[in-house]
């Protein structure tokens, strides 16, 4: 049996499979970049030692973008992905994929980007202060909150993998 890459199981729905992916990696890129930050900062409980190891890991200079330097996106924040979807679909009382479609409608679009989309959703859940309205025209959506920090997820996450 050959040894297969198992870190992204697709439901074989590109519009699902997208947005899972925009709204994991901005979950995970947000914790990540908290982490490191963290470690940049004296007022936490953290060691010399740990803080020299998180400020080690990958991350921007000056107008770089977080996503460039992170790891790949864990299992976990596809996990917080689809906790999203169900909280969309719950909260608006409508699947995400008509959500969808009153965002193009909203934006006199054919369709949107269903990464894009995820993204936005998942930091406007995370009370970032981006919003999916920043770019595009406005429409009836309701935003669940959600937490999702340093701490979500295990530090050996956080490490480059050689």
């Amino acid at each position: 049996m050959q040894d297969q890459d198992h870190s992204h199981v697709g439901s074989g729905n590109m519009f699902r499979d997208a947005w899972l992916d925009g709204a994991a990696r901005a979950f995970f890129v947000s914790a990540y970049a908290d982490h490191v930050e963290e470690g940049h900062s004296t007022d936490n409980e953290l060691t010399d030692e740990e803080r020299e190891e998180r400020t080690s890991l990958p991350q921007p200079g000056g107008g770089g973008r977080w996503e460039d330097h992170a790891p790949e996106t864990p299992p976990l924040a596809y996990a917080l992905a689809g906790e999203l979807w169900a909280l969309l679909e719950n909260l608006n009382s409508c699947s995400v994929y008509v959500l969808a479609e009153s965002a193009a409608l909203a934006d006199r679009v054919r369709e949107i980007d269903p990464e894009e989309f995820g993204s936005d959703l998942a930091m406007q859940a995370m009370g970032h202060g981006v919003s999916w309205f920043d770019d595009h025209a406005r429409f009836d959506l309701k935003v669940p909150h959600m937490e999702c920090g340093d701490c979500t997820f295990s530090s050996d996450t956080y490490a480059t993998k050689e």
